[in-house]
């Protein structure tokens, strides 16, 4: 029997990495180190380099991110420290030592102005700062490690929950709607959700087969958030109106991409795995909740 891959996981109790660490502990071909913001200020090269090179890991996955988008757009600096520089730390650490760097990105690289998804080989132009310190990210990690893999998901909604935004969309949805308070969601602004225990699970497949390179890892699909709030209310067997306006009856600090749907043209090249329709995941998710 081969010897586990030691797996540096950092931002482990995110809402993505919360998943990442319950599955990839579950598995005997792994061997995980769990790495939270108190373990690891990736926006310290030396301390990156001090966490990182205690052991020999095979690969190191970076999860930590600054993802509150509309205040990015004033606390520039701190969306590019943590998002861009703390992506470039991590991966010359990553180089130094030999380890693959996993680097997880995000839809909002794209400008979202057409209608058909994106794929790998479309050119990014994001139009707020989170999406541009992420595309940064996304570069320096490219350039300063030859291997690397970098995963964009979209819309993520899990158990966990965002530690930055107090939870996540779904749970949302079902708190105001228990509690009687009106629902307002814009209907066109189109995404694909990601559930974060499809997207562990896609990176375990990953690894297993060797990928490097950029791929698109949200679930299959699209939806407008109204569509995709309506759905989560159903499926939680709450029978509750859900108002549909248009985003710019809903004003925000950070512009967002009217369509930031994914697809991936480059997962079929690599395994049989599938990202589930994301209606199926997120009856997942309401029925494991």
């Amino acid at each position: 029997m081969s010897q586990p891959l030691k797996v540096a996981l950092i931002g482990a109790n995110g809402q993505l990495g919360s998943d990442i660490n319950s599955h990839f502990s579950q598995c005997d071909r792994y061997q995980l180190t769990a790495l939270t913001r108190s373990d690891i200020d990736i926006r310290q090269a030396d301390i990156v380099d001090q966490v990182l090179t205690r052991q020999k890991f095979d690969v190191v996955i970076n999860s930590a991110a600054y993802v509150r988008v509309d205040d990015c757009e004033q606390e520039v600096d701190t969306a590019f420290n943590v998002n861009a520089i703390g992506a470039l730390n991590v991966a010359r650490t990553c180089r130094d030592i030999g380890a693959l760097c996993v680097y997880i990105s995000t839809d909002y690289v794209f400008r979202g102005d057409r209608q058909s998804p994106y794929t790998e080989s479309d050119i990014p132009n994001p139009i707020n700062i989170y999406g541009t310190s992420k595309l940064t990210g996304e570069y320096l990690v490219q350039q300063t490690t030859a291997r690397s893999l970098i995963v964009r998901i979209s819309s993520v909604f899990g158990k966990a929950g965002a530690s930055g935004k107090g939870g996540n969309f779904v749970e949302t949805m079902i708190k105001k709607a228990k509690a009687g308070d009106p629902i307002k969601v814009v209907n066109d602004i189109f995404m694909s959700p990601t559930y974060t225990y499809d997207a562990a699970r896609l990176l375990d497949v990953l690894l297993q087969e060797g990928a490097t390179g950029l791929i698109h890892g949200a679930n299959s699909g699209s939806c407008s958030w109204h569509e995709f709030a309506s759905a989560a209310l159903s499926l939680a067997s709450i029978q509750y109106p859900v108002e549909a306006i248009p985003a710019l009856d809903f004003p925000t600090k950070a512009t967002r991409p009217m369509n930031s749907a994914l697809i991936s043209d480059q997962l079929p090249k690599i395994t049989n795995f599938q990202m589930r329709p994301w209606q199926e995941a997120l009856a997942a998710y309401i029925q494991a909740r």
